[in-house]
């Protein structure tokens, strides 16, 4: 007996449309694959063109502060008038589809990192370490500093309180000193007794906590200290940690420290801190400038000062002088530090 072998009717049809689909498929996700790596490689054809407005923007947030500067002192020192840029300059982006903005603030309000004494750096380290309302007691702050001077020195000589490689190296993972000055804030994480230690509770977290999250303390820290600005505080500009700091006990200090400006005349007369005071001068500046042209963006984070005098605060030497070719361009402002699409940090 003989069996009808014949295919089922419109199978190879559907084999063939099906295959269709298939590729139709693939075509489709190479095409949307395709258009976004031109989109991606369009970006970068496109930072020179918003390199050239973010320094452009660059220059007018100079301009604006230099004539403030020389025509309305007063208003550099207390951050009025020359708080927006582009408001007073009224200067809009040559190309229409481009969006560019510019923030900036004052550095000149904090403590030099490094060249603040040791007293003044174990008493903040102390009043951190038991909270404001605590008398200061410096040798609470004497474990933070050794620790953090044992970091930066090249020698193996280990403080009484503080940490050399051979600590280090016994933490998982392993790691070394670095040898020299801290470059960030956030170095402060790898440094013992400022981050957290479940085996010394007592004396370790002040900047960050179990959970690697920054503590009060650190956002204090930010706020009154600067990598920049060497010279003396600008009370008008400095944080409330750094004025409390500032005032001691003196309740009354504290409230004129916190209520003065240079608008108001008054003179806070002879005053004895433990550091040194400057009324309203404000030379350091960190501009974070940010400009767009549909998805293309480009970042430019500059730290510029008006202060010949000034002094590279990683270096003991002094900046160079300035080139024939800077001197004829007469560029008001002096840049610290640089950086294109990479955030200063600190």
């Amino acid at each position: 007996m003989k069996r009808n072998l014949k295919p089922k009717k419109g199978a190879i049809l559907v084999f063939v449309l099906g295959l269709v689909v298939l590729l139709g498929s693939l075509c489709l996700r190479l095409m949307e694959e395709t258009v976004k790596e031109l989109r991606l490689v369009s970006q970068y054809h496109k930072r020179d063109d918003l390199r050239l407005h973010a320094y452009s923007l660059l220059d007018i947030t100079v301009g604006v502060m230099s004539e403030f500067r020389l025509l309305d002192e007063p208003s550099l020192k207390t951050g009025g008038g020359w708080g927006n840029p582009l408001q007073w300059s009224e200067i809009p982006p040559v190309d229409e589809r481009v969006k560019w903005s510019v923030s900036f603030k004052g550095e000149s309000g904090k403590l030099p990192i490094f060249k603040t004494n040791e007293k003044v750096m174990k008493e903040i380290f102390a009043i951190m370490h038991n909270g404001e309302s605590r008398s200061i007691d410096e040798d609470d702050g004497q474990p933070y500093y050794d620790a953090w001077m044992d970091w930066q020195d090249a020698d193996e000589n280990e403080r009484e309180e503080g940490a050399e490689d051979d600590y280090y190296e016994s933490l998982s993972p392993a790691y070394f000193t670095s040898g020299k000055n801290v470059e960030s804030f956030e170095e402060f994480r790898m440094i013992k007794g400022f981050a957290s230690d479940p085996d010394d509770s007592r004396n370790s977290g002040l900047f960050f906590d179990e959970f690697g999250n920054e503590t009060i303390n650190m956002k204090n820290f930010r706020e009154s200290f600067s990598f920049y600005h060497e010279g003396p505080v600008n009370i008008s500009e400095a944080s409330p940690f750094l004025k409390r700091y500032i005032s001691g006990d003196d309740e009354d200090l504290l409230e004129d420290l916190t209520h003065w400006t240079p608008y108001t005349g008054d003179n806070l007369g002879p005053i004895d801190t433990p550091v040194s005071l400057a009324l309203g001068i404000n030379e350091t500046f960190i501009a974070e400038i940010a400009v767009s042209k549909g998805k293309a963006r480009f970042e430019l984070h500059v730290v510029f000062t008006f202060d010949e005098g000034k002094t590279n605060a990683n270096s003991k030497e002094k900046q160079k002088a300035r080139s024939k070719k800077n001197q004829n361009l007469k560029y008001p402002a002096r840049i610290l530090r640089l950086r294109e699409n990479e955030n200063l940090i600190d």
